[in-house]
C-alpha cells in the first residue's frame, strides 16, 4: 500500500504522521517531478500508473526517511497540493488520468474553487443558505451543473466583455432590488473564480449606490480570463447578539465571525465533519484565512456572546450536518462532471473545507454558506491543533480522520481484482454478499452446495459440489483443491461468511496455501462443548479464559442426558452442538425436561435435508449449558496475528423462552464504557485461546454482574442485521475487512469509532406477523425504507413450527436510544408488528 502526497507537505504533514504510525512505511512524500514517472496502466487501458523511485516515507514514531525505491512503487492513492502555485503544474501534470483512486485533481480544485459553481450546488442541492449573489462570467463553456439556479443565485454569460454596460447595469438594479437583497444594506464587488481563491482586490458599496456598483462590475470585466467571473454579493454580516450588561463604558463593536470546517470523504463515501475553527475580526474587514489566529467553535461564540452551553452545542450539531450535507451534494454535483472534467476516471475529492457564517433570518440564527476550497480550511484547521499542543492540549482528531480516509480508500484499490475462493453461498440473509463484490471490483469462485442457487449468475465462477455431510470435510476440501485446480484458478483468498462451511473454508485454505485460521481452531469454536471444555483448561492470564467459560455437557443418547444432569444445574440450556440461528435452543428446568426436548429435536431434525442451513450436516448431537443470568450482547471483533484491530458491542433484548428466540437489538451498546470494555477483552481472550488469530468473529455473551461468560463464538462475520447495522453506525465492513484479513493486509478501522446514529431494531416471525406482512405491512415498510426511515433485513424464508426462525428485520435510528426505540415502537404498533402476544415495548425496555 502507497499514499502518495504530491507537492508541499505543509497541509499534509500531520496526516503523513498519523498515516507512518497506523501503517509504517504506507505513507510517501513525493518533493520533486524527478522521483516520479508515468507508465501506461496494465489494468485500466488509456490510464496510467504512478511509479516511484524516490520518496520520503513515514513509520511509527515520527521518523521519517528519504529512500530510493528499487524497484520503484506503485501508488495506490494520489493526492497532493492541486490549488494554484508553483507546484500545482507538476502536481497535476503527475496525478493527471491515474489508475489508482486520486484525491482530487487541477481540474477538481478548479471548480472547487469557484464559488460560482458551489454556491449554486451547495443552494440547490443541500439547501443551504449562501450569501445573495449575481455573477457575470467570461466564456460559454464551463462544468457547471445543470440544475435551475436557485434564488438568489443568478449567472449571466458574456462572450466578450466590451460593451456590456447596458446589460450589466440592467442586471445590477433588478439584483439590487431583488427581493433576496431585502436584509442586506451592503455588497461587495470582486473577481472570483479558481485563480483568485479569495484573493482579489475587492470594492464594498451601499445597495443604494446602484451606479457605483454598476460601473465597478465594468471596470473589473475588462480584466477577466476565460471561465472566471466578477462576482456581486451580498455583504452578510455576522449577527449581533443582545449585548450583555456592560462591564465597561467602552462601546461594543461589532465583530466578523468566520466558521471553517474541513470534512472528509469516509467510510462509504460519507462526509464526516473532522474539524472546526473560527477567525474573529471587525465587521468591517471580513475575514479572511491566514489573517487570524483560529480559535475553537466553542471559544469563539461564548467571546461573541452566546452564553448557554446548550445553545452553544445545538448550534455546532447544525454546523455537522450543514457541513456534511455541503460535502454530499458537491460530491453528487462531481460525480457528473465527465472524466475530463474531473482530471481522470478515478479522480474524487476526498477531503474539503466548507466556510460558513452565522447571519439572522427571521430572528432566528441561521448558517450562510460562503464557499468552498480544496487546503484553505485545512491549513486553518491544522494550525488550530498546532496552537493547542503548544498548550498542552491532547491531540485532535482531525489527522487520525484524514489518515484513515485516505489509508481505507488505498486499501478499497488493493482488493480490486482480486480473486476469493467462497465457500457456501447462504440463504437471502447474504444476498449482500454479491452487491459488496461488484462494489469492490472482487471476482468471486463460488463453492455451493445447491446448483440452482440464485447467485450461480453473480459470481465469476460457480463450482456447485455437495459438501452438506460436514463430518466427511476433509474429503470435501480434497475434491475442492482438485475442481480449483481443474478450471486453473488461483485464488488470492478462501473465506466462508456461512456458518456450515467455515471447517470447510478452513482445510481448503490450508491446502492452497492462503492465509486464514488453523482448521482445528475453527473446530474448536464450531463445536460448543469443546469450546467451553478448551477454555476450561486455559488457566494462564488475568483473568483466565476459564473466568468465561460455562459447565456444559455433550449430548448424544439419553444416557449422556443423565451423565450431564449431575454436572450441570438445573435450570439449563439444551441446543443442538453444530447449531446456528438459534434452532433447538430451549431452557429446560429439569432432567424430564432435557429428556422430552431431546427426544423431539432427535425425531424432528437428523439430517441437513430436515432444515437446511443450521448445522444437521454435522449431526444433531446436543449438549447441555448452565444457565447463565444477565443481559445478552454480541460482540464483533476483527483480529489480524492476534491483534484487536476492531470491536463492535451490540444488545439484545429480552429472548423469547423457553425458546431463546432473539426479539430485539441496538447499536451501539447502551452499556457505560468499562462494562462494554469487560465484554470486548473477554471475547479477545477467547477466541486467542482457541486459537483464532486471524479473521472477523462473533463473539455471543452473557453479562451479569459477576462479569460476561460466554455463550459460542461463531469464527465468521456475524450474521442477521450485524453487518449492515455496524456499517451504517459506525462506517466500516466487516465483509470487507474479512476479505482484507484473508489477503494477508491488516485493515485499516477506526481507532476511536463514533457512532453516527443509534439503531434499534425488533425481530418479526412468521407465526406472529405473517399476515401482517403479507396484507400490506412489508409493502410499507418497503416504501419507508426507499425514504431511509426504516432499516430492514430480510433473514429467512417464512417458516413457523416449534424450530422457527425470525424472517425479518425492523429498524429506525434516532440520535439516542430512546429516540430510536420510541420510533420503532411507534412504527410497530402502526403496522399491528406490536401485539399483546409479541409485545414490542417489553422487548426493547432493555435499552437504557
Amino acid at each position: 500500500m502507497t499514499v502518495c502526497i504530491l507537492g508541499s507537505p505543509t497541509a499534509f504533514l500531520p496526516v503523513l504522521l498519523e498515516g507512518g504510525s497506523r501503517c509504517p512505511g504506507a505513507m510517501v512524500l513525493c518533493l520533486s517531478p524527478t522521483w516520479a514517472s508515468r507508465v501506461p496502466s496494465e489494468t485500466s487501458p488509456g490510464a496510467w500508473s504512478l511509479l516511484l523511485s524516490q520518496g520520503v516515507s513515514f513509520e511509527a514514531g515520527g521518523h521519517s526517511t528519504l529512500e530510493v525505491f528499487v524497484p520503484p512503487r506503485r501508488a495506490t492513492y494520489v493526492t497532493g497540493t492541486f490549488s494554484p502555485g508553483t507546484e500545482s503544474s507538476w502536481v497535476g501534470e503527475l496525478a493527471r488520468d491515474l489508475d489508482c483512486p486520486m484525491g482530487g485533481s487541477v481540474p477538481l480544485a478548479q471548480w472547487l474553487e469557484d464559488p460560482v459553481a458551489t454556491r449554486r450546488v451547495l443552494a440547490a442541492r443541500a439547501g443551504l443558505l449562501v450569501p445573495p449573489t449575481l455573477a457575470f462570467v467570461l466564456g460559454t463553456e464551463g462544468a457547471l451543473p445543470e440544475d435551475p439556479a436557485p434564488p438568489g443565485v443568478r449567472l449571466v454569460r458574456l462572450e466578450d466583455p466590451q460593451g456590456q454596460e447596458s446589460l450589466v447595469r440592467e442586471e445590477v438594479g433588478a439584483f439590487l432590488g431583488g427581493t433576496a437583497m431585502k436584509p442586506y444594506s451592503q455588497v461587495a464587488v470582486r473577481p472570483a473564480g479558481w485563480r483568485w481563491r479569495g484573493t482579489g482586490t475587492r470594492s464594498t458599496h451601499g445597495k443604494a449606490e446602484g451606479a457605483a456598483v454598476a460601473a465597478a462590475v465594468v471596470a473589473r470585466l475588462s480584466g477577466l480570463q476565460e471561465e472566471e467571473s466578477v462576482l456581486l454579493e451580498a455583504l452578510v454580516p455576522t449577527t449581533r447578539l443582545p449585548a450583555p450588561p456592560p462591564r465597561s463604558a467602552a462601546p461594543r463593536l461589532p465583530v466578523a465571525l468566520r466558521i471553517c470546517t474541513v470534512v472528509c470523504r469516509s467510510w462509504g463515501d460519507r462526509p464526516q465533519l473532522c474539524q472546526v475553527a473560527c477567525g474573529m475580526g471587525r465587521a468591517e474587514a471580513p475575514v479572511r484565512h491566514g489573517a487570524a489566529l483560529p480559535l475553537g467553535l466553542d471559544s469563539s461564540l461564548q467571546q461573541w456572546g452566546l452564553a448557554d452551553p446548550g445553545h452553544r452545542q445545538a448550534l455546532a450539531e447544525r454546523l455537522r450536518g450543514a457541513a456534511e450535507d455541503a460535502m454530499a451534494a458537491l460530491l453528487a454535483a462531481e460525480a457528473e462532471l465527465s472524466p475530463a472534467q474531473r482530471g481522470g476516471t478515478r479522480a474524487r475529492t476526498d477531503i474539503l473545507g466548507v466556510d460558513f457564517l452565522l447571519s439572522c433570518v427571521d430572528d432566528t440564527l441561521e448558517l450562510v454558506a460562503l464557499s468552498a476550497n480544496c487546503q484553505r480550511c485545512l491549513e486553518t484547521c491544522l494550525l488550530a491543533e498546532a496552537m493547542g499542543r503548544d498548550v498542552g492540549e491532547p491531540a485532535g482528531d482531525l489527522p487520525r480522520l484524514l489518515a484513515e480516509a485516505l489509508l481505507h480508500r488505498a486499501q478499497c484499490h488493493l482488493v480490486e481484482g482480486k480473486d476469493i475462493l467462497l465457500i457456501g453461498a447462504g440463504g437471502v440473509s447474504k444476498s449482500f454478499v454479491w452487491e459488496a463484490a461488484r462494489e469492490y471490483g472482487l471476482r468471486i469462485h463460488l463453492v455451493e452446495s445447491d446448483p440452482e442457487h440464485f447467485a450461480a449468475g453473480l459470481v465469476q465462477t460457480f463450482l456447485p459440489y455437495d459438501s452438506r455431510e460436514h463430518q466427511r470435510d476433509e474429503e470435501h476440501a480434497e475434491r475442492v483443491v482438485e475442481l480449483v485446480r481443474a478450471r486453473d484458478l488461483r485464488p488470492h483468498a478462501c473465506l466462508s461468511y456461512w456458518d456450515d462451511c467455515v471447517v470447510l473454508a478452513a482445510l481448503v485454505c490450508q491446502r492452497l496455501g492462503l492465509r486464514g485460521s488453523p482448521p482445528a481452531a475453527v473446530r474448536l469454536a464450531k463445536q460448543k462443548s469443546r469450546t467451553h471444555q478448551h477454555l476450561q483448561c486455559c488457566r494462564r492470564g488475568r483473568p483466565p479464559p476459564a473466568a468465561f467459560a460455562v459447565p456444559c455437557r455433550r449430548l448424544r443418547s439419553h444416557g449422556d442426558v443423565e451423565r450431564a444432569a449431575g454436572v450441570v444445574p438445573f435450570p439449563a440450556v439444551a441446543k443442538l452442538e453444530f447449531g446456528a440461528g438459534g434452532v433447538g435452543v430451549r431452557l429446560v428446568e429439569s432432567a424430564r425436561q432435557c429428556h422430552a426436548h431431546a427426544a423431539r429435536l432427535w425425531r424432528d431434525l437428523r439430517a441437513d435435508t430436515d432444515y437446511p442451513g443450521i448445522g444437521l450436516g454435522w449431526g444433531n448431537a446436543m449438549l447441555l449449558m448452565e444457565y447463565v443470568p444477565g443481559t445478552e450482547h454480541d460482540v464483533d471483533l476483527v483480529l489480524f496475528e492476534g491483534r484487536l484491530l476492531g470491536a463492535w458491542v451490540s444488545d439484545n433484548g429480552p429472548t423469547r423462552l423457553p425458546a431463546f428466540l432473539e426479539t430485539a437489538a441496538v447499536l451501539p451498546s447502551c452499556l457505560p464504557a468499562d462494562r462494554q470494555a469487560q465484554l470486548v477483552r473477554a471475547a479477545l481472550q477467547c477466541c486467542r485461546a482457541c486459537g483464532l488469530l486471524d479473521g472477523v468473529f462473533n463473539v455471543e455473551l452473557k453479562l451479569g454482574p459477576g462479569g460476561p461468560r460466554l455463550l459460542e463464538i461463531n469464527p465468521r462475520m456475524g450474521g442477521f442485521y450485524l453487518r449492515d447495522w455496524i456499517r451504517a453506525v459506525y462506517g466500516p465492513d466487516l465483509l470487507l475487512a474479512a476479505v482484507l484479513v484473508a489477503l494477508g493486509l491488516p485493515p485499516v478501522l477506526p481507532a476511536r469509532p463514533a457512532p453516527r446514529a443509534h439503531l434499534a431494531g425488533v425481530m418479526c416471525l412468521a407465526s406472529e406477523h405473517g399476515p401482517a406482512l403479507r396484507h400490506g405491512g412489508l409493502a410499507a415498510l418497503q416504501g419507508l425504507q426507499r425514504r431511509g426511515l426504516v432499516r430492514l433485513n430480510p433473514l429467512f424464508e417464512e417458516a413457523g413450527g416449534q424450530y422457527e426462525e425470525p424472517c425479518l428485520s425492523v429498524a429506525c435510528a434516532g440520535g439516542s436510544p430512546a429516540e430510536a426505540c420510541g420510533r420503532l415502537l411507534g412504527l410497530c404498533q402502526a403496522l399491528g408488528i406490536d401485539s399483546p402476544r409479541y409485545p414490542v415495548d417489553h422487548f426493547l425496555s432493555h435499552f437504557k
